[in-house]
């Protein structure tokens, strides 16, 4: 009985100090706006055209002209056989151990599967108990906002390499901590009084502690959260776009007073533009194809979600730099809808259909998408997440995209993308980069992917699969498969390329037309070796019949030193003749043709460092010592059998 009872003042005395807490910081964000960047005059222009109250996405549960309709009943009935199961389930149990795992060896994925087992619950029961209205799975919401609340954090493991969160030393908002939030405070926006009193004001003051807070203390000192960026240092990330729209999504849904929500939307106006910083001039998005799903992605629902709270009085989509960051998605595609794995990009990755559509309806870039888009997302946050006919303040820029062309040249980034001639019998296409290294860099100046049909057979590799304490560290470059032994490069006197951001490779020539395209660029900065005089890689992409690619290396030294070109591949692989190789997956075969001074030695080797699954790096090796050599790959579609 003694240690109930003082488990239970404990628990008193833990909420009236986050009582005082909240009342303290919210006064103090009133007294005196002392915000880095942020402009108090424009907070309160924004204040005074918000929603008295706050507002999330959809209606409440007790809003039953909006729940029974048949159209979202049959949209969303599939939760409530998923709740059905959930009720007489225990909720997975928060496990330490697996949170602490990365902090002991470095690995993340047992921690984050443990809090994404706990946190799948919670979108099938509140969408459940919106569709039947009964109570039915009332009691088991309450008991699972409640664990929610007891979470020792919300932040995944990878981006609380000091503990303060675990320990609840200091509160800081990454990805998931920012989505999540917004989850529970749609959940609270969607039940109202179906929560428990006790379970609402612990969870909206979790949520208050957990992203609120940290967020405005960043805004007022300009330190911690690093993903806001700042007017001194500016280039940002996805956790830019990602973490602005669950914090302000969360702070419209659930804060009472208006102007605080105000200071969220004041601040992801401004904030966000640096997160457009990771783009190109041209468009190129640094981060690669699948994380331009994941940030533009959110970036574009936070644009929404501005939208929405200010009748379109406040719209992410003027920036001059969005209409070339849009295409990218269209750009970046070789053919059957695949893209190259540059950057941090999964092998097979494809661009969202469903943000180009967005952009398409949204900008006029002439893709042929004259309907409204579906929802945006998917999530209990974005599930009602509606586009907007708001294109009044959009800008469609000075032509029509329409459907794609022979290549797509990200002249700023040196990153050429060629196709085939559409109704041609070609079928093969080509990426290739010069530089195009920010976040997420891997070391591959000069790196190339092959494309046959829906697959491609030779080049980059793609990954990595998961991430690890190693991934984003000193040592990232340690991995082979991030390293540019991974990546179809030269392996030049022994020696690796340096690290890529470093560096600044130089496109010496382009040449476009309708049968043929080339590109020729110095990448001997990328080595530092004091021998090596000079190394240009050409890539010339025909097109005329089924296609040939030829990648074409000459290097000068000051003395005799070797020479090797990977060849990564995520299919099979054969040597079919004395300088022929076969690269073969699925149904489609390329073959490379290779020709040296002297003849070469193949090696092979199979990575599979953060790979899934493993690949192997064929190595065509010089036989001897070159001071000056030329290196020809000619790559075609097998012939059909």
């Amino acid at each position: 009985m003694k240690i109930i009872n003082s488990l239970a003042m404990s628990l008193i005395c833990t909420c009236v100090l986050a009582v005082l807490f909240s009342e303290i910081c919210v006064a103090g964000v009133r007294a005196a706006d002392n915000f880095k960047e942020l402009d108090p005059k424009r907070i309160d222009e924004i204040a005074a055209i918000l929603p008295e109250k706050p507002v999330g996405f959809g209606r409440p549960c007790s809003d039953r002209k909006f729940w029974d309709d048949p159209k979202l009943r049959a949209r969303f009935n599939k939760f409530v056989a998923v709740a059905e199961k959930i009720l007489p389930q225990k909720m997975p149990e928060w496990n330490d151990e697996a949170y602490l795992e990365f902090s002991r060896v470095g690995l993340r994925t047992g921690g984050q599967q443990m809090q994404g087992r706990r946190s799948a619950w919670l979108q099938p029961l509140v969408m459940a108990e919106c569709i039947e209205n009964k109570g039915r799975f009332t009691a088991k919401l309450n008991e699972v906002l409640d664990e929610y609340v007891g979470e020792r954090t919300w932040v995944m493991p990878a981006h609380d390499r000091n503990l303060d969160n675990f320990n609840r030393k200091a509160y800081s908002v990454d990805l998931r901590s920012s989505a999540f939030g917004f989850e529970l405070a749609q959940a609270l926006y969607f039940l109202g009084d179906k929560v428990a009193p006790a379970t609402r004001e612990q969870l909206f003051e979790a949520i208050q502690q957990r992203l609120f807070y940290p967020v405005r203390r960043s805004l007022e000192t300009g330190k911690g959260n690093g993903w806001l960026g700042s007017k001194t240092s500016p280039i940002q990330n996805n956790w830019n776009a990602v973490c602005l729209a669950g914090v302000t999504g969360a702070a419209l849904a659930i804060l009472p007073d208006r102007r605080e929500r105000a200071v969220f939307v004041a601040a992801s106006e401004h904030y966000s533009r640096y997160y457009m910083n990771s783009f190109w001039e041209d468009g190129y998005c640094d981060e690669g194809a699948g994380y331009w799903n994941y940030g533009f992605g959110s970036f574009i629902d936070l644009r929404e979600i501005l939208i929405h709270a200010t009748g379109g009085n406040v719209d992410l989509f003027t920036d001059p730099r969005i209409r070339n960051a849009a295409l990218y998605g269209v750009r970046i595609q070789l053919i059957e809808n695949s893209v190259p794995a540059f950057a941090d990009c999964g092998f097979r990755s494809r661009p969202s259909g469903k943000l180009i559509s967005y952009c398409d309806w949204v900008l006029g870039l002439g893709l042929g998408n004259d309907k409204q888009p579906d929802p945006l997302g998917g999530n209990l946050a974005t599930a009602f997440l509606d586009p907007t006919p708001c294109k009044a303040k959009s800008k469609p820029g000075k032509k029509a995209e329409g459907p794609l062309a022979l290549r797509s040249y990200f002249d700023k980034a040196g990153v050429l993308v060629c196709r085939p001639a559409t109704g041609s019998v070609c079928r093969l296409g080509v990426a290739i980069k010069a530089g195009g290294n920010g976040s997420h860099s891997h070391n591959d100046v000069g790196a190339f992917v092959v494309a046959l049909g829906k697959e491609q057979p030779v080049g980059e590799p793609g990954g990595p699969h998961a991430y690890t304490r190693q991934t984003f560290s000193k040592e990232r470059y340690a991995l082979k498969l991030l390293n540019s032994f991974g990546h179809p490069v030269p392996v030049v006197a022994g020696n690796l390329q340096i690290e890529a951001t470093k560096v600044h490779p130089k496109v010496l020539s382009t040449k476009f037309t309708d049968k043929a395209d080339e590109i020729s660029m110095d990448i001997a900065c990328s080595y530092n070796v004091p021998e090596l005089q000079k190394l240009v890689r050409t890539m010339r992409y025909e097109r005329e019949g089924t296609g040939t690619v030829i990648i074409t290396d000459e290097v000068v030294f000051n003395k005799p030193s070797s020479f090797e070109l990977g060849l990564p591949t995520n299919g099979k692989w054969k040597q079919s003749g004395p300088a022929t190789l076969e690269f073969i997956i699925g149904k489609e075969c390329v073959l490379a043709e290779i020709e040296t001074p002297d003849g070469f030695d193949v090696t092979s080797e199979v990575i599979d460092e953060q790979s899934k699954p493993p690949f192997p790096r064929v190595g065509i090796k010089l036989k001897k010592p070159v001071q000056a050599a030329k290196v020809v790959v000619r790559f075609r579609p097998a012939p059909a059998s």
